[in-house]
């Protein structure tokens, strides 16, 4: 239930896998001259973007769509979608080995043999911390002579989209793509406003990707329950959502409790975790923080079982920290709150 190594990849690609955000995402960014030719009949067709190199190793560039272009005919464009967190000198290079895959099955799967290439639009996503350095194309990558030029300046050229540099609400049209852009954009940020916590639970929903965003969300930007809970309070249209919501907050946080994963991830923390805020668990706090497991077990308990009976509280304060651990390891399966204290469980 911890993010992956690969988690802002994982994120991205979710993102684009629904075939309306993929959509949203391409009217968003592409160039407006590429919008207005697109047919609005024809949705984006996502294609396999794994592929084998001259090695034998394989490749995955992050999201590959043909889209077809209005006004009849068989007009198709390929959109190359590629996303970055750091900066990355060798992009064109990648996205060029991506298109000339691309063009090498367009030429073995073409009837007609006349040797024609679909076009490629590569569009390269970026979310870190610095501004965009490495150059836009292969031939402002070539240190050439002078008078030695190649004449077409735009060879193996990318957009490029920049979340940095995106007001949030102008991200996207759909509520996912814009919660998951907004959240890559500010994976490295130090703070969020109330602004970026209502746009991120827009995108918190019972699905694989509404899980995945919420665990990213907790875990790469340090969102607390707490500041979670006020979000849904204030943009949650009706309470049962506003509940539903809610108990998925709770299920992912108390997942990542179990994991002994810090939601905070804020390295040289050590505060523990306060009524199941998870932002102190910082890694390598195995020492021990017993007062904050103890504040942690007792917010689980009442979460599945109500109120805490005062012998209970009083148990838990004394007990030693692996008596807590034990307790913690319990409160996620067991069927009552007599369960979670058996004498006969494992310590």
């Amino acid at each position: 239930m911890s993010l992956p190594s690969a988690k802002h990849d994982a994120l991205f690609r979710l993102l684009v896998a629904d075939p309306c955000r993929a959509e949203a995402i391409l009217r968003d960014h592409l160039p407006a001259g590429i919008v207005s030719r697109l047919d609005p009949d024809h949705p984006p067709e996502h294609l396999e973007g794994t592929a084998i190199d001259g090695e034998g190793q394989s490749s995955q560039a992050d999201a590959i769509f043909r889209v077809r272009l209005a006004g009849g005919g068989d007009a198709r464009v390929y959109i190359l979608l590629e996303h970055k967190s750091g900066i990355d000198a060798r992009t064109p290079l990648q996205l060029m080995r991506y298109m000339l895959r691309l063009w090498q099955a367009d030429l073995d799967d073409s009837a007609s043999g006349d040797g024609k290439l679909t076009p490629i639009l590569p569009v390269v996503f970026y979310h870190g911390r610095g501004p965009w350095t490495p150059p836009l194309s292969i031939q402002e990558m070539i240190r050439a002579p002078e008078g030695l030029e190649h004449p077409a300046r735009d060879f193996g050229r990318y957009s490029l989209v920049d979340l940095g540099e995106i007001s949030p609400h102008l991200m996207s049209r759909n509520a996912d793509a814009r919660a998951a852009l907004l959240a890559m954009a500010r994976a490295f940020a130090d703070t969020l406003t109330e602004e970026d916590e209502d746009i991120l639970v827009a995108g918190i929903a019972d699905t694989e990707f509404g899980r995945y965003l919420l665990r990213y969300v907790m875990g790469q930007l340090s969102l607390s329950l707490d500041q979670l809970t006020a979000a849904l309070a204030r943009t949650a249209p009706g309470m049962q959502e506003k509940q539903e919501k809610e108990a998925l907050v709770g299920t992912i946080a108390e997942t990542l409790l179990a994991e002994g994963k810090a939601v905070g991830i804020a390295e040289g923390k050590a505060e523990g975790l306060k009524a199941g805020e998870a932002r102190g668990l910082a890694r390598g706090e195995a020492k021990g923080k017993a007062e904050g497991k103890a504040e942690t077990l007792g917010h689980l308990l009442e979460r599945r079982f109500g109120p805490l009976p005062r012998d209970i509280e009083t148990r838990i304060a004394a007990a030693a920290p692996d008596r807590i651990e034990a307790w913690l390891d319990a409160v996620l399966d067991a069927p009552d709150l007599a369960a979670v204290f058996a004498e006969g469980r494992p310590h």
